[in-house]
């Protein structure tokens, strides 16, 4: 089975959630929204996407996926290694917590970008939560430190 890379990735900006009404709470923008209850399958499914405001063309993001993945997690932190060489990315750093999390930053091209990663995975009952905040590089002094901060904030229930 292949580990799915986080290729784009999104900013969370005060987003809580209630477990009782699915409701996703966004009060610095003045707006809730129930959030949809789909479960997921045996597919990747990104959960949650949010951005931080557009500079120089992009807009850093923090995304969430939920991806079916049964095997251990260094068996998954080995593929994602072997998919980032395979796309010129350099690991900047990394850890294993335990023996069900990894947290990874790294950096390269996609699309014409220069793009730089932090991402958390987690993985849980045959899951892995992969959470991947994203910026350009030459945003990434201004912005790393709060995408940092996001994704380090992600707690499985």
């Amino acid at each position: 089975m292949k580990a799915f890379l986080p290729l784009l990735a999104s900013a969370v900006i005060g987003f809580s959630s209630t477990s009782e009404a699915g409701t996703i709470d966004l009060p610095v923008y003045g707006f809730q929204l129930d959030g949809l209850e789909a479960q997921p399958v045996d597919v990747p499914t990104s959960a949650v996407m949010t951005f931080l405001p557009v500079t120089d063309g992009f807009a850093p993001n923090i995304n969430v996926q939920i991806q079916p993945y049964a095997g251990a997690m260094k068996d998954y932190v080995d593929m994602s290694k072997q998919q980032f060489v395979a796309m010129k990315w350099k690991v900047v750093s990394e850890k294993a917590i335990g023996d069900n999390e990894w947290v990874a930053e790294y950096a390269g091209p996609l699309q014409g970008n220069d793009l730089h990663f932090y991402a958390r995975a987690l993985s849980k009952n045959g899951k892995v939560y992969l959470v991947t905040g994203t910026a350009k590089e030459s945003q990434w002094s201004a912005v790393g430190g709060t995408i940092r901060k996001h994704v380090d904030s992600f707690k499985l229930k």
